[in-house]
């Protein structure tokens, strides 16, 4: 708690540094606000003073640290990473270790095994980004298959560092802002706007989507996660058809995630083994049904029918790329990205039946379609990079309530803009 006396007194609790970094605070600028006013201050003055003390508190105490984490239901990565953002900012990983979730009954507890570490000791992080399995929403992330609870802003509050907690393919889509052209196959030859939004879509074990959408704010895209995979699928043609209707009467529902991703590969290759329409020679595969099964007896063993499962599960991919460039307008374009695209390669350019999904030539709008650009992601640490981004960009942003309560604190004592107090 922190007090301020004016002509009258106020007890303000101050928030988090992740809190503000989110959500801009805008209540607690406003009651800053009232605290100046009360201190004879103008809000123009206030906001300039508060910028400047930021500002030079960034420049005295940064130590260029970040911290990512990785945190599924089994394992919880950490890393530690040196950054200079003086000069051409340049990384090294200083320090990684996995922890598993299941030795750790809290996240806190998991992040405090990090911190009695040496390195950590030695070179405590000024931000961290933390990638979880999970629905993020306001800086917290329950997570899906642990009873963890992360939340951002009460461990900027109780360990002093600026946190953000993003969900997972979130982290991947901040990766997409820093790639560069070796990390990615183009598999529509078209130029991309600058400023353009950008959609990506992961299929792995099951299939993430998000939502890059330019905002000046911050000088770069600003990522939105979505649970589009969930919504229903649209099939095309008779076969797909029948294979919804597969799904329909196993699951009792058929979303895209049912069809286009790892399960969803399994998914497909078992409607296929029962009606078999192409009449291909039946399947070696018998108990090991599993996607890398699968997977395998299509790319190493030339499994006639995993071949047909996987062309039918690339073309739906295609089909829900082609849906996001359609809805978001992605003239910045639309990303495959996930642990499949990259082991799928060489099929995708091979056979192009998902670039004929994504263009899909019987729409309408086929010509709109022609312009989106679409790229298949290779870079393997793709969620890494992401929250690494994310880190900088919290070390970059001055930490303003540091600001705000200097600035206060001066006015209080009379010398604000007194002998280089600003």
């Amino acid at each position: 708690m922190s007090e301020f006396h004016g002509s009258g007194s106020f007890t303000l609790s101050r928030p988090s540094v992740g809190s503000w970094h989110h959500k801009k605070s805008n209540l607690y600028k406003e009651t800053l606000l009232e605290v100046a006013s009360s201190l004879q201050i103008s809000a123009d003055d206030f906001n300039a003073a508060a910028d400047a003390v930021a500002e030079k508190h960034q420049s005295e105490e940064q130590k260029d640290v970040l911290l990512t984490a990785d945190i599924g239901g089994t394992n919880c990565r950490f890393s530690l990473w040196q950054a200079n953002i003086k000069v051409d900012v340049v990384y090294d990983e200083i320090f990684t270790k996995t922890y598993p979730t299941s030795d750790y009954k809290t996240f806190e507890d998991a992040f405090e095994a990090l911190m009695a570490e040496p390195v950590y000791r030695e070179s405590p992080p000024e931000s961290a980004a933390l990638a979880c399995a999970g629905f993020v929403q306001d800086n917290t992330c329950d997570m899906t298959n642990l009873s963890w609870k992360i939340d951002g802003d009460a461990l900027t509050e109780k360990y002093g560092l600026r946190v953000a907690v993003l969900n997972d393919f979130e982290a991947a889509g901040y990766g997409i802002t820093i790639i560069s052209e070796k990390d990615y196959v183009v598999l529509n030859d078209v130029p991309a706007a600058p400023q353009g939004p950008r959609a990506v879509l992961g299929p792995g074990t099951g299939l993430g989507e998000a939502q890059l959408i330019w905002d000046d704010r911050f000088e770069g895209y600003k990522v939105y996660a979505s649970e589009g995979a969930h919504s229903s699928f649209a099939p095309r043609g008779d076969l797909q058809r029948q294979i919804q209707a597969y799904i329909e009467e196993k699951l009792g529902y058929c979303e895209v995630e049912h069809l286009a991703c790892g399960a969803g590969l399994v998914n497909i290759y078992d409607f296929l083994r029962l009606v078999n329409p192409s009449g291909r020679p039946q399947s070696q595969l018998q108990q090991e049904r599993d996607p890398p099964s699968v997977g395998k007896g299509a790319m190493l063993e030339g499994d006639e029918l995993c071949l047909e499962a996987a062309d039918l599960m690339l073309q739906i991919l295609g089909a829900e790329a082609s849906h996001m460039g359609v809805r978001l307008l992605s003239t910045g374009g639309v990303y495959l990205t996930g642990g499949i695209t990259p082991k799928f390669l060489d099929r995708i350019q091979k056979t192009g039946g998902l670039l004929k999904a994504f263009l899909f030539q019987e729409s309408r709008f086929y010509s709109l379609l022609k312009t989106i650009p679409l790229y298949a992601v290779t870079h393997e640490r793709l969620g890494v990079l992401g929250t690494r981004e994310y880190a900088l960009r919290l070390l970059k942003t001055p930490d303003v309530t540091k600001g705000y309560y200097a600035v206060v604190e001066a006015a209080r004592r009379g010398d604000l803009f007194k002998h280089g107090t600003v």
